[in-house]
């Protein structure tokens, strides 16, 4: 069914093992975008979801791309759409009613914003941990995993006192959720593959604030974030996670940071992993 009015943005979601959510996401964009304007990227997905998607949803592109990584998969889906906006969507999250054409019209309010995102969300509503945030500093990393533990040692969700209200202009924001201009895509370039899986996100905000675009969170906007119910296992994500991290640290000369990484992993070890 057309929709009057739709905004010129694709969707495109990265499939890889999402089981049930993938159908949960694309229904959730399904009646805020045009018709065919939903591309699925499947990245090697063996639990039969994308086929299931597929069998039903005659509406939607399948693109199948070999599992290179996130950033990838994601540049696979963006390169193969054309509109205005391209909506980076994971497999286990939902837009909420409404919230795209709120992305839109704070991107269309300022032409210099390349990434809007909208508030990203746990299932209880809170908002959730590590969806936004300053760029990675040495002071600034102790700064917030300080202030987590407080939060955690007077019975909190573990937010540190910055992250409790997703609203304003971050430095970076979740690749889980964003709406980004293609036009910054055109002039920063698109995602880094060289990072498999985590800090894609955040460097794709530091390329594109070096060019000179800026990068806002929508309060008007809500997503519900589903974490971690894509993809393989916990031993694979944290080592993809560090391998991310480092690389984030070589491209941004964040010496102090990797160094103060290895030595509290170093630690954690010989304490037994406490602590």
């Amino acid at each position: 069914m057309a929709i009057p009015d739709a905004p010129d943005v694709d969707v495109v979601i990265v499939a890889h093992d999402a089981g049930g959510f993938l159908q949960m996401a694309v229904d959730s964009v399904t009646q805020q975008v045009g018709p065919g304007r939903i591309v699925v990227v499947d990245a090697e997905s063996a639990d039969g979801s994308v086929i299931a998607l597929a069998s039903t949803r005659s509406d939607v592109r399948v693109i199948s791309a070999p599992n290179r990584g996130f950033s990838a998969s994601n540049n696979v889906g963006i390169a193969a759409t054309s509109g205005a906006y391209v909506l980076l969507l994971n497999p286990d999250a939902e837009l909420d009613a409404g919230s795209l054409d709120a992305l839109v019209a704070r991107a269309e309010a300022d032409p210099r914003v390349a990434i809007v995102a909208p508030r990203v969300l746990d299932a209880d509503g809170g908002v959730q941990r590590g969806s936004f945030g300053a760029f990675p500093t040495l002071v600034g990393t102790l700064t917030l995993h300080l202030g987590r533990a407080f939060d955690r040692a007077r019975g909190g969700r573990g937010l540190a006192p910055g992250e409790r209200t997703a609203e304003g202009s971050p430095d970076w924001v979740t690749g889980a959720c964003m709406l980004v201009r293609r036009a910054a895509i055109a002039d920063a370039g698109p995602m880094d593959e060289g990072f498999f899986l985590y800090f894609e996100d955040v460097e794709w905000c530091h390329r594109m604030r070096d060019h000179g675009w800026s990068v806002a969170i929508e309060p008007a906007a809500s997503c519900v974030h589903h974490l971690g119910k894509s993809g393989g296992g916990s031993g694979r994500a944290s080592d993809a996670y560090r391998a991310s991290f480092y690389r984030y640290c070589r491209l941004y000369r964040l010496w102090g940071l990797a160094a103060a990484s290895r030595i509290g992993i170093a630690l954690r070890s010989l304490s037994g992993g406490r602590g």
